[in-house]
């Protein structure tokens, strides 16, 4: 009962108390205004109780609410953090190849070097020797004019050559200094990369130990202020969601991509699909007016053994098929724990380009190694759902791979799936993983595969570290067994 209602109750027994006074005894008075005193004081009390809760329930609220915003904001942090690092290093392995280039460039320039100036050594001594002259008098004591011609024409082409020599030396020397300078400055480039790359592993730590102290936290408020049941409902259903908006945005852009070629085609599938649902819609009706006709007939023929009888014998039900639900979320459980149901022992490498994602069927494998815990379609154990895929017990930052190759269509944190990524490999086929440590990819990037997407995080079924894996067609679940080989 609230504040605002016993207010009046309160009121109205003083008003009949002080009606009754007039007729009571002074003992009688003073007893009833004992009880009055007795009543405000209770009230009082009870005022100040629910002012105390609705304080404690907005303090946990608040606070759970801000761990949240500390999870999610660590969980994004880390996977920044992963991508950079994976862009330093790329750029430092190519700083190495430079460097080695230029300094293959720099031993050849020196070879020639070493070579040209051989050349003008030898050149110089000659002139040593002979003068100045160098062997050009006895070419010009010739009394032949042509053979003057003849002689001067070789001079001209002696003069020439060396020249080129030492013009080529001038060339080389200068081309050493500036490869030199090249080299200092990819040194330093070289220097400043590994900085920057010890400075984001550092934060990297930093966010991972964040992250840790935010999850100890929300788990804290969780277990003390929500049920789990509740948590895994909104989770799947945010989930499911998300599946029919990125299934939509997929099957638009497709009909965009394919309108010109496939338009006669997909007007005869659009006809065919219709013509088929018109004859289930008529199937069902048939069946319904025949269950309609049977439950009327067996109401006729009970009818003279009486009204009881018949009230007792029920019509025919058919029950409307159930939506499916959304997948399970990460939420730690208190219950009996899940079976195992297989091991992986190779994880998901490359496949054939050009063929289509449900040609693969049976010939896929998991996106990374260890335990298959759950049974696709089977009750949860904590209850509250069934499985919509499979949980894959693996060690904590194990590298998750893409079961075949595709684009990714969304990478985000998601309430009750952590670090999430979806892969659309087209024709409305989408794999899902979930429960990720960090992600090595963002959206709207190509994906080939076996190629890594992300890591495995911790806390999944039971606050095992794993990765949550499914695959969807057209916004609904299969199963991953159908698809998956373990041999």
């Amino acid at each position: 009962m609230s504040p605002r209602s016993l207010n009046p109750l309160i009121a109205g027994a003083c008003l009949a108390t002080l009606v009754a006074l007039g007729a009571v005894p002074t003992a009688a008075l003073a007893q009833a205004g004992g009880e009055i005193a007795e009543r405000r004081s209770d009230l009082d009390e009870l005022k100040q109780r629910i002012r105390e809760l609705q304080d404690e329930m907005a303090k946990a609220e608040a606070e759970r609410s801000t761990a949240q915003k500390a999870l999610v904001e660590s969980e994004r942090a880390v996977s920044r953090a992963v991508r950079e690092l994976g862009r330093i290093e790329g750029e430092r392995k190519g700083a190495e190849k430079q460097l080695a280039v230029l300094e293959g460039e720099q031993r050849e320039t020196a070879a020639r070097i070493d070579a040209r100036r051989g050349e003008l050594a030898d050149w110089v001594r000659r002139h040593y020797v002979h003068g100045a002259a160098d062997g050009v008098a006895p070419l010009l004591s010739a009394r032949d004019p042509n053979q003057l011609v003849r002689d001067a024409h070789y001079l001209e082409h002696l003069g020439r050559a060396r020249l080129e020599l030492i013009e080529g030396l001038r060339t080389d020397l200068a081309e050493t200094r500036r490869r030199a300078d090249e080299i200092v400055q990819r040194r330093d480039r070289l220097a400043t990369l590994e900085r920057e790359q010890r400075g984001r592993q550092q934060q990297l730590q930093t966010e991972q130990s964040r992250r840790k102290v935010a999850l100890a936290e929300v788990n804290r408020e969780l277990k003390a202020k929500k049920t789990e049941v509740d948590a895994l409902q909104q989770d799947e259903q945010r989930l499911g969601k998300l599946i029919e908006t990125l299934a939509r945005r997929a099957r638009l852009a497709a009909a965009r991509e394919a309108a010109r070629r496939e338009a006669e085609q997909r007007e005869a599938e659009r006809r065919a699909a219709a013509q088929r649902e018109a004859e289930r819609r008529q199937a069902a009706q048939r069946e319904a007016e025949r269950l309609a006709a049977l439950a009327a007939r067996a109401r006729a023929e009970q009818e003279p053994r009486g009204e009881t009888a018949a009230r007792a014998e029920p019509a025919p039900r058919v029950d409307p098929p159930r939506a499916e639900e959304p997948p399970p979320a990460r939420v730690e459980r208190a219950q009996r724990p899940e079976p195992v149901v297989g091991e992986v022992r190779d994880a998901a490498g490359a496949t054939p380009t050009g063929v289509r994602f449900n040609q693969l069927r049976g010939q896929l494998r998991f996106p990374v190694r260890g335990e298959l815990v759950g049974r696709f379609g089977a009750p949860r154990a904590e209850g509250g759902t069934t499985w919509k895929g499979v949980f894959i017990r693996a060690g904590n930052g194990a590298e998750v791979r893409a079961v075949a190759g595709g684009e990714v269509v969304f990478s985000d944190w998601l309430r009750g799936y952590g670090n999430l990524i979806i892969v659309d490999h087209g024709s409305d086929y989408l794999s899902i993983y979930g429960n990720n440590d960090a992600l090595l990819r963002e959206e709207g990037d190509r994906v080939g595969g076996g190629e890594p997407i992300a890591s495995v995080g911790s806390g999944g079924v039971g606050n095992d570290s794993g990765l949550y894996f499914e695959i969807r067609h057209q916004g609904q679940a299969l199963n991953p067994m159908q698809w998956m080989r373990l041999d």
